[in-house]
């Protein structure tokens, strides 16, 4: 197996994250590897004409990015995982998850997958959308019930 240095575990905050955490720390036992933990807040934009203007207020944002702090520390505690959290506002979910990889380099990214269908598998999976534009591996962990 390759040696990770920096594994990058993407977390929607769901249930069912706790299924992609332990992956993450089965995973780390067997690496001498960094963990970074990312979740992206995605920011309600507002389309005039061919501008876009992102519409979260900044009260909000700060809750969403408080909430998702406090369920990250719980996630973390439940699995006994160190992490370096990063919460980050983008566009999409894609888009976060792309630049924040690009950044820092992640060795291994690991995301969390549900099976879609009818309308849902029209819009895709994030961890599809990432797959083409990441520089590193990716394990795409497979999740409970369909959406």
């Amino acid at each position: 197996m390759l040696g990770y240095k920096h594994i990058l575990l993407v977390t929607d905050l769901r249930e069912d994250s706790d299924i992609v955490a332990a992956r993450a720390k089965a995973l780390l036992h067997t690496q001498d590897a960094h963990l970074s933990v990312l979740h992206i807040v995605e920011e309600t934009v507002l389309a005039a004409g061919y501008e876009i203007v992102p519409i979260v207020p900044v009260g909000d944002e700060n809750e969403l990015t408080s909430q998702a702090q406090t369920k990250i520390r719980e996630l973390l505690q439940r699995h006994d995982l160190q992490a370096t959290v990063h919460i980050d506002t983008a566009l999409s979910t894609r888009r976060g998850i792309l630049d924040y990889a690009q950044n820092s380099k992640p060795d291994l990214i690991i995301i969390g997958r549900h099976k879609r269908t009818g309308l849902a598998s029209l819009l895709g999976a994030t961890a599809d959308d990432i797959l083409p534009g990441v520089e590193c591996d990716v394990l795409v962990v497979r999740l409970g019930e369909p959406v």
